[in-house]
C-alpha cells in the first residue's frame, strides 16, 4: 500500500518542484490552436475606450507557423480607425508562431504594426493582448473561446 501511495505521489511533487523551479510545462498542439475564435474585447485607442466583440481565424501547421485572420466589431464605446476614417469593424491578415510547450501565441498584422501575444489558458480558452505603437496606438485585451463547427 506504501507503494501505491509512493507512485501516485511523484507526479504531484515532481509538479510541484518544477512550480519552484519555472512552472509545470503541459504540450499543446498546433491543432489545438487551429480553427475560429469568438470573444469580447476592451480596447484603447486614440479615439477613446470602446467594448468589441472580437474573433481569430488561424490555421497553424505542424510546425508552429500562423496564417490567419483578426477582426473586431464595436459593441459600444469610440470605435476605430483606418486611415483618418472612423469605423465600427475592421478585419486584419495576420502571420505568426505558435510555441507548444507553453502555449503561447505571436502573432503580427500584414498591414499595420500591431502584435497580439497570447495563450492558451485551456483546449478551447486564449488569452489575447493587443499592442500598436504609433501615431494612433491601440491596445487591447481579451478571452477568446473556440467556436463550434456551426457557429
Amino acid at each position: 500500500m506504501s507503494t501505491k501511495k509512493t507512485t501516485l505521489a511523484l507526479p504531484a511533487v515532481a509538479c510541484t518542484a518544477a512550480l519552484v523551479l519555472g512552472g509545470c510545462q503541459h504540450t499543446h498542439s498546433h491543432e489545438d490552436l487551429n480553427g475560429t475564435w469568438k470573444g469580447t474585447g476592451h480596447t484603447i485607442n486614440s479615439a477613446g475606450r470602446s467594448k468589441t466583440n472580437k474573433y481569430l481565424v488561424l490555421e497553424v501547421d505542424e510546425n508552429g507557423l500562423i496564417e490567419g485572420t483578426a477582426g473586431w466589431r464595436l459593441i459600444e464605446g469610440a470605435g476605430g480607425h483606418s486611415g483618418d476614417m472612423k469605423v465600427n469593424q475592421s478585419e486584419e491578415r495576420l502571420v505568426g508562431t505558435f510555441v507548444p510547450e507553453t502555449g503561447e501565441i505571436h502573432l503580427v498584422e500584414t498591414e499595420e504594426n500591431g502584435y497580439l501575444h497570447g495563450t492558451l489558458i485551456g483546449q478551447k480558452r486564449i488569452r489575447m493582448v493587443l499592442v500598436q505603437p504609433g501615431e494612433k496606438p491601440v491596445a487591447s485585451s481579451f478571452i477568446l473561446v473556440k467556436a463550434e463547427a456551426e457557429d
